[in-house]
């Protein structure tokens, strides 16, 4: 009797046993499963967007990341792949981005005219004019809902503090990058960090640095160094003196600029015909007037023509030149990388024994990086005399 009983607490303990074993088993399982359901973690503990993603079956906020722009500036930015538009807060900077990434171009800060049409693909015609200066309609830009604010300037105090306001008017991040042509290598490869268009920006970066090798490689003896007039406005008494940003690209073709002047609080002077006439240079090159669509090539006709001109040197040579203006000036106005092909053009014309390098060829290139297009041989001919976009 003592045995039977024995037997049956031993069958009954055996039971128990299997029983916790199996209990054990299955809850190891939903641990597994829990474990295998939970964010992954970064080895600092934190979850990574990806598997919170993942677990929650939801998006994760947009992403955000700290920068430091090229007026030193820390901004708060979007991720690449989240800049979407972009606010161009000038016409240099409606450039910058045209030439970079077209298709994040918020809109122009004027309307484009029949010679920028000539050369800018048609889809980014009609973009939105938002203004400029104290013209910007800020209510159209807010609506249009910017993800990014650009402003192109100088690196000083003042851009920096433009910058800031901006960037609080807008309730956007506004980020400045430099405007000096000889920073233009390190704009684009800001931008193309910023963007996530870095082999793009590379591309566009490399043509500037092999521009400004080949000027600097040209070797021009200091007493065959030409005599340069640059003339702004429909009268072309406008100029922009030596050493100011306007007249960068005579400074580095070598040229000497007549116009030694103070250049005191404004970008260029005014100055009188008596003042050109006592300067006689050897060439004259002239802008127009963009505003009132009058082009170089027009102004030049007209001093050739002027007899109040006449006894220049330069109209006396045939030597008066109007800039080429499509899409931009190559010269001037505005001071963006359209002029790094004007350097180019430039140093063709006045010192064409001193080249290294072809500059239809070099055209040609800029023209397919930087503004999108194959330039045919009547488009080119007619960039070099300012008809092109022009009926007249």
């Amino acid at each position: 009797m003592k045995q039977r009983s024995l037997h049956a607490v031993l069958l009954l303990a055996v039971l128990v046993l299997l029983w916790g074993c199996g209990k054990a088993e299955e809850n190891g399982e939903e641990a597994a499963a829990g474990a295998s359901s939970a964010p992954e973690k970064t080895a600092a503990g934190q979850e990574t967007q990806e598997a919170v993603e993942k677990a929650n079956g939801t998006k994760a906020p947009i992403g955000e990341r700290e920068i430091t722009d090229m007026a030193g500036r820390k901004v708060v930015v979007p991720k690449p792949g989240e800049i979407e538009k972009v606010f161009p807060t000038d016409p240099t900077a409606g450039i910058f981005l045209y030439t970079l990434v077209p298709d994040r171009l918020l809109g122009w800060n004027y309307e484009l005219n029949d010679t920028e049409k000539s050369i800018i693909l048609e889809k980014y015609h009609d973009l939105p004019n938002f203004g400029m200066g104290d013209a910007v309609n800020y209510e159209a830009v807010i609506a249009a809902g910017p993800d990014l604010a650009l402003v192109v300037g100088a690196l000083n105090d003042k851009t920096a503090d433009q910058a800031d306001k901006l960037t609080e008017s807008l309730g956007t991040p506004t980020v400045v990058v430099s405007s000096s042509l000889e920073d233009a290598p390190g704009a684009y490869r800001f931008m193309g960090e910023l963007f996530g268009v870095q082999e793009d920006a590379e591309a566009l970066s490399v043509y500037a640095e092999r521009t400004f090798e080949d000027i600097a490689a040209m070797d021009v003896p200091e007493d065959e160094k030409v005599r340069m007039y640059y003339g702004n406005g429909e009268d072309a008494m406008e100029t922009a003196p030596a050493g100011s940003g306007h007249a960068q690209i005579i400074d580095m073709t070598g040229a000497v600029n007549v116009a030694d002047l103070e250049l005191g609080d404004g970008s260029r002077v005014q100055i009188s015909l008596e003042q050109l006439l006592s300067w006689d240079p050897d060439v004259i090159v002239v802008n127009g007037e963009p505003k009132a669509n009058v082009s170089g090539r027009q102004t030049a006709e007209k001093i050739l023509k002027d007899p109040d001109f006449a006894s220049l040197k330069a109209v006396q040579n045939g030597q008066v030149y109007g800039t080429p203006n499509a899409p931009f000036s190559w010269v001037d106005r505005p001071p963006g990388p359209n002029r790094l092909i004007g350097i180019r053009w430039l140093s063709g014309l006045i010192y064409p024994d001193a080249l290294a390098f072809d500059v239809d060829e070099e055209v040609r290139e800029f023209f397919r990086l930087f503004y999108h297009v194959e330039l045919t041989g009547e488009q080119l001919a007619s960039l070099y005399d300012g008809t092109i976009g022009q009926e007249n």
